[in-house]
């Protein structure tokens, strides 16, 4: 038996296993709260009561055993890189409680000694955004109407596609539908609750730390959160491996499952309010259009392209950001990728005392994608310019006072559109998607935000000017 779930707000109460032999076990709660899996174990001094010994050596010492094991009623879990979160010590006859934090937790025992660190074969996970991004879907419904028009036969098919299969390094990814069906009722309705969802899932030849999965779920993440533009999280980790095992009562193996393994790597971002449909809105490609080739190159790019993806990734899927925040992490991104693309024509212009500047990276990422910004932008240098001169006023305190704040907001907005826009063409399947920006279809939003707040950048070193009503209007007319 196994616990099927944990969620925030349960609780579970069993006898707590170190795998130390002759050390008594000990009564614990397991619990899941907002900084991650916790347990609680409440003991008496160790010199009153031998007992509970070794449990006071756990929180006295701070260094509780590193693998432990929780049996309940419901079923085992097992805990793998525990680590003290803190205690009230047992005084007197008083009773104290400890309390030990997992770097991961498994819904399940596995048939190897607990002292063995935890390696699994297969991953699966969900998060945001999957469905939305991929639209595969396991169902298919048709209706049927009488000689009136009424529906009076639904037929719903319930079937899962062929999962979509690359190789990322030595792991091989597949994203794949998922579903589950259910029935339920009480003494007034009847409920079939049918879950129809979409899983990424790395599979390695040989087992691996869960860490080594979570490195390459997470790559493919990072690529959605560019396509979105907004924040996403994991919401759901599952594990597979041949020392996880489901047996009947005589020993006889059925199964080896995926058991749910909760990881405080990803726990906080289970807490976040789930995205709507309306906050997702359209992204910049979907699976469709990246298609397996895309996904490749992507994985094969990242590990180069790290600094430019890194700190762009973590503003624009970060909620709650400032808009000074978006300027730094996309400029710095700007920067690394500007030296990865290389030189440019007309990047000279940009020069400052005859070598490259801030500038002239930033100018290489506009002249690459060649975005046709409308008469709002003077020119790409001019642009370049602009984005330079407000990141260096944002960083240094010896350039004086922080731009105006309209300034920053429109470079922080274009900023973003130039990072995802460069993280989507490493996929190699955004010729169409940049087009669309190079004739300056996609702007129109970007530009009235221009005309709102009546301001253009003028020249080539990026000066801002203001714009009279009658005059904003001229130039969208």
């Amino acid at each position: 038996m196994s616990i099927e779930k944990l969620d925030f707000g349960d609780s579970f109460a069993g006898l707590l296993v170190d795998g130390v032999e002759d050390t008594p076990y000990v009564g614990a709660t397991l619990r899941l709260t907002d900084m991650g899996v916790e347990i609680e174990v409440p003991y008496l001094p160790g010199y009153a009561v031998q007992q509970f010994a070794h449990v006071d050596e756990w929180f006295r010492q701070r260094t509780p055993p590193t693998n432990m094991l929780l049996r309940t009623r419901e079923g085992a879990a097992t805990f793998y890189g525990c680590r003290w979160r803190g205690h009230s010590s047992a005084a007197g006859s008083s009773i104290g409680s400890g309390r030990i934090a997992p770097d991961e937790a498994l819904l399940h025992d596995r048939e190897v000694s607990l002292s063995e660190p935890l390696t699994v074969k297969s991953c699966r996970s969900r998060a945001d955004g999957l469905n939305h991004w991929t639209r595969l879907t396991a169902v298919e419904s048709e209706a049927h109407r009488d000689e009136e028009s009424r529906t009076n036969v639904l037929e719903v098919t319930v079937k899962s596609p062929e999962p979509i299969e690359w190789q990322q390094g030595e792991a091989t990814m597949r994203i794949q539908t998922s579903w589950r069906f259910a029935a339920r009722q009480d003494g007034y309705e009847r409920i079939h609750e049918l879950h129809d969802n979409v899983l990424l899932e790395s599979e390695w030849a040989g087992p691996r730390e869960f860490f080594h999965h979570l490195v390459e779920h997470r790559k493919v993440m990072n690529l959605l959160v560019f396509l979105f533009g907004t924040a996403l999280s994991f919401r759901e980790h599952q594990v597979r491996d041949e020392t996880i095992a489901l047996r009947t009562m005589g020993g006889t193996l059925i199964e080896h499952p995926y058991v749910e393994l909760i990881s405080a790597r990803t726990i906080r971002e289970r807490a976040q309010p789930t995205p709507t449909k309306q906050e997702l809105g359209r992204p910049m490609l979907v699976l469709q259009e990246v298609g397996i080739e895309g996904l490749t190159s992507w994985a094969e790019r990242y590990d180069e392209w790290e600094r430019f993806i890194l700190p762009a990734v973590a503003v624009i899927g970060r909620r709650n950001r400032f808009i000074e925040d978006v300027v730094m992490s996309t400029s710095m991104a700007l920067e690394a990728a500007g030296q990865l693309i290389g030189e440019r024509p007309g990047e000279e212009a940009t020069y400052g005392r005859g070598r490259p500047s801030m500038a002239t990276y930033v100018f290489r990422c506009l002249d690459y994608l060649g975005i046709a910004w409308g008469d709002y932008i003077h020119s790409q240098v001019g642009l370049a310019r602009a984005i330079s001169n407000n990141y260096k006023r944002v960083k240094h305190a010896d350039n004086g006072a922080f731009p105006d704040h309209v300034e920053t907001t429109l470079i922080g907005e274009i900023n973003e559109l130039v990072v995802r826009l460069l993280a989507a063409s490493l996929t190699g399947a955004a010729d169409e998607l940049l087009q669309r920006y190079r004739s300056g279809s996609e702007l129109w939003q970007l530009q009235q935000r221009f005309e709102a707040n009546e301001v253009r950048i003028d020249d080539d070193d990026g000066t801002w000017v203001s714009t009279p009503q009658e005059e904003a209007q001229k130039l969208t007319d």
